[in-house]
């Protein structure tokens, strides 16, 4: 058996005993325990770092002052981190809290509206999120012990446009399903920037958000963990993000998200092992190796098909055939990719785990109440999702080895 066969069934094999797992987790939550429906009995303090969101930030502040909750439990505050446009302006034009500062990134700026904060519940919401005004409301029922620090809600893309966003739009859904089922087990690993609560006492004791890390909300939830805490998740509380579009913004983002995480994994390796539960145990060693076989089957895969397309052009050429033109040459191109790539008789697992995915959606579509289609999305998803996943990762590795800097945005070169 080929190298690359064998690999592709050990990750089959890895990937149905997780989603068994996942599901029999799932299945064993529902069964003993009742979701909590809503609660308003702590006081809660929004702050929304931004730095030039002059674009967003009037919807995200209109979205927070718009949440169904108790007035006088309830702040908003918005740190403008050194913006040259007009996001101090457009935010001062509200009536809430409006500080501003030195530029210092966005830990600094989540930092400084804690110190500015009144209430027991910090909520940190991005300039570029809408909440649903129960996701409150929703959030605080999960708070029903000391133990529990922090609790997420179910996120999706606003709006979603775009090849990419289309694609986002699913992977969203299925961080929807998976943070649930690693609430399950008390296995949440990140805390999502885009909108998540923490008890402010949390901070007081154990310390602030990194503020040279690029991804503080990963963390800080890998320290909470590390704390043996809790991290609920309340599925029922909805909130959306402005996933970028443009494929050069998207591989910015996602090369910050997974330098962030080799560099957060690898400074909280101690979380691996027995002594932290399942998450120890289960959910980090899996994801590992996952990622790692997935990155190393597919770029094999793609490199082999490569290989075979050089030789189909070179007999092609040697019976004086010709290409039309380059467009015709891409799609030939591009056609022997895939079938050469999908065509492996080990990708009949493929399947399977489509399938699989279409129950996640399901799931998280239902939890979030969102009524339209996502047959099409749910395609391209599947065309393109792994090809973009090795790619980002191969570009992360490259730029954790060889200390890059990673960019927030374009605008940080």
């Amino acid at each position: 058996m080929e190298l690359h066969i064998l690999l592709i069934y050990i990750l089959a094999y890895v990937g149905l005993f997780t989603t068994s797992f996942y599901a029999l987790s799932m299945a064993s939550y529902y069964r003993k325990k009742d979701n909590p429906s809503e609660a308003e009995d702590k006081s809660v303090s929004i702050v929304i770092p931004a730095h030039n969101e002059e674009k967003d930030i009037a919807k995200t502040i209109k979205s927070a002052m718009g949440i169904n909750y108790p007035k006088g439990k309830l702040e908003v505050i918005v740190v403008d981190d050194g913006s040259t446009d007009s996001t101090y302006a457009i935010a001062k034009s509200f009536p809430i809290a409006v500080f501003t500062k030195k530029r210092g990134g966005k830990g600094a700026a989540l930092n400084y509206g804690i110190g500015q904060a009144k209430n027991e519940i910090i909520i940190t919401m991005d300039a570029d999120t809408i909440a649903e005004p129960d996701a409150v409301r929703k959030m605080m029922a999960h708070f029903h012990n000391d133990t529990v620090v922090s609790v997420t809600p179910s996120i999706g893309v606003y709006q979603p446009k775009g090849l990419l966003g289309r694609v986002q739009q699913i992977e969203y859904y299925l961080g929807v399903f998976m943070r649930k089922t690693f609430a399950t087990v008390n296995a949440i690993y990140v805390t999502p920037g885009a909108f998540a609560a923490y008890r402010k006492s949390f901070f007081e004791k154990h310390g602030l958000f990194e503020e040279n890390n690029i991804t503080e909300d990963l963390e800080i939830a890998l320290r909470i963990q590390s704390k043996k805490l809790a991290i609920e998740n309340a599925p029922k509380a909805v909130v959306y993000t402005m996933a970028p579009e443009k494929f050069g913004d998207v591989l910015i983002q996602r090369k910050r998200w997974y330098v962030g995480l080799i560099k957060n994994m690898w400074n909280y390796r101690h979380l691996y092992g027995f002594e932290y539960g399942t998450l120890g145990k289960v959910i980090l060693p899996t994801a590992t190796i996952s990622v790692l076989l997935a990155v190393a089957i597919m770029s094999y895969a793609v490199i082999r098909s490569l290989a075979e397309l050089q030789k189909d052009i070179v007999l092609l050429q040697s019976i004086n055939f010709a290409f039309y033109d380059a467009f015709e040459i891409s799609v030939y191109s591009l056609q022997s990719i895939f079938l050469h790539v999908f065509s492996e008789p080990a990708f009949i697992f493929s399947f399977l785990f489509i399938f699989i995915i279409g129950i996640y959606l399901h799931f998280s579509r239902r939890q979030m109440l969102y009524k339209e289609g996502v047959i099409i999305n749910f395609a391209l998803f599947i065309l393109l999702f792994s090809l973009l996943f090795v790619f980002w990762w191969i570009l992360s590795f490259f730029s954790a080895i060889f200390s890059k800097n990673v960019k927030w945005r374009n605008e940080d070169a």
